[in-house]
């Protein structure tokens, strides 16, 4: 019995579900999206779902929607779990779930346009939360949840921090040293932390420890967000390129103030490339439909 001459109800749509018609719907659906489900934007598409059901045996492309089993679960109320808001995302094909912010830190807090609170010495929760183990492994902890990327979704954030001075405090404003690591150059040489001709004397132990922690931060990290807004960012090329030698997605922001060709190596390593006034702007951006790939950009 053909559905279309059944009597309108379960067993009509449920004929309807198994006939050609909703096949050839389901088929563009899933080439539409690539086979992605278009809720969270991570997982592998298993249904699709109706948006509104007044156009019911007659759907148009715009009443479906392909996602994955866990965000239909929770689309209709079956689990609390939200793939949307505690996944991940996607950039140039790779999952991302943790992210490194990299850029000048020296007498600056941009990074807090991204990482809400990050210069505030440890009172915000994600400070305390990643530092509060530092001094058993010197090495940063990952901040849960500490900024949003497309669709909503909270990404991790792995570094870097400042040093945890003075018992826990001390932002990148008050310590103008690299990744502000004064301070414990202060204790290892055993000098008055008040003598400023020690600001430029970081011990050969001090720069290992800092390095351990990018390396260490940067190979937990899914994705390396570059902020570019002066010429002498010359750690930030560096993290740049330890980012792409452990094959992670980049993306590579530049200020609207400097001149991008400066950096044209740099982005040529980067998935993405966006330009804005600020670092918050940038991050913005880059999960926002202007964000552009470099050989796009390029080529223009």
């Amino acid at each position: 019995m053909d559905w279309k001459s059944m009597p309108d109800g379960k067993e009509k749509y449920q004929a309807y579900l198994c006939g050609r018609e909703w096949g050839i719907k389901k088929d563009a659906v899933r080439n539409r999206c690539g086979g992605i489900c278009e809720r969270c934007n991570v997982n592998k598409m298993d249904h699709v779902h109706h948006l509104t059901y007044a156009r019911k045996y007659d759907e148009r492309m715009e009443d479906l929607r392909a996602l994955c089993k866990e965000c239909h679960e929770f689309t209709h109320g079956k689990s609390s779990h939200d793939p949307a808001t505690n996944g991940a995302v996607k950039v140039a094909g790779k999952l991302v779930k943790t992210f490194y912010l990299a850029g000048k830190i020296t007498g600056t807090d941009w990074r807090d346009e991204i990482v809400e609170g990050w210069g505030d010495e440890n009172h915000s929760s994600h400070n305390h939360d990643a530092m509060s183990n530092y001094h058993k492994s010197e090495l940063w902890e990952v901040a849960p949840r500490a900024a949003v990327a497309r669709g909503g979704v909270m990404l991790g954030y792995t570094g870097p921090w400042w040093s945890p001075a003075f018992g826990g405090h001390g932002s990148s404003n008050f310590f103008r040293s690299p990744h502000a690591y004064l301070f414990r150059c202060w204790e290892e040489t055993g000098d008055d932390a008040d003598d400023a001709d020690d600001e430029d004397k970081p011990t050969a132990k001090l720069f290992g420890e800092i390095r351990r922690n990018i390396d260490n931060a940067i190979a937990k990290a899914d994705l390396v967000f570059a902020w570019i807004d002066t010429t002498d960012c010359f750690g930030t090329l560096v993290e740049i390129g330890i980012a792409a030698a452990k094959g992670k997605a980049i993306i590579v922001a530049l200020s609207d103030q400097i001149d991008a060709r400066e950096f044209w190596l740099a982005a040529s390593y980067a998935n993405e490339v966006v330009v804005a006034k600020t670092a918050g702007k940038a991050w913005s951006k880059a999960w926002g439909s202007e964000a552009l790939s470099y050989s796009h950009k390029a080529s223009k």
